[in-house]
């Protein structure tokens, strides 16, 4: 079950324990060797953002990537990241925002981050995700049991 939680002036370790003390869940974390991290011989996944003041945080069942980013637009960025399809539909500071989290989300649920390029996710082709806006900012959550 998909829970998501959104928390000001916070870190993320903090709402992380925040959350397993809630849940009443006692478990190491470990690392992926590109440093995602995972609740040892636990079946709950985690992943978090922050952006600004905000972090955000997402429990699933199932492996789960989630970005928060506020809305802007940043137009040096666009021509790294994005394909020529996304490119055209891109006609404002949301449109990108939303198209920057989705990648970004993707990413943080294959458990590689930047590391496997944002140029190299082609948002047009992503199913299993949710966007929510929160006040100024955009949350993408990407993940299996998400159908869009």
């Amino acid at each position: 079950m998909l829970k998501l939680y959104i928390e000001k002036n916070i870190s993320s370790k903090d709402l992380l324990k925040k959350v397993l003390d809630e849940n009443q869940i006692e478990s190491e974390i470990v690392y992926n060797s590109y440093g995602k991290p995972y609740l040892k011989n636990n079946e709950l996944y985690f992943n978090i953002s922050h952006s600004g003041c905000y972090t955000v945080l997402v429990t699933s069942s199932k492996e789960i990537g989630v970005d928060i980013e506020k809305i802007t637009m940043k137009e040096k960025v666009i021509d790294k990241i994005c394909n020529e399809k996304e490119k055209k539909l891109i006609k404002s500071e949301e449109d990108f925002t939303i198209m920057w989290v989705k990648k970004e989300s993707y990413v943080k649920y294959l458990g590689i981050g930047l590391a496997y390029g944002l140029e190299n996710v082609n948002t047009l082709e992503l199913k299993n995700y949710i966007i929510k806006k929160y006040h100024d900012y955009y949350i993408a959550i990407y993940g299996d049991d998400l159908i869009n």
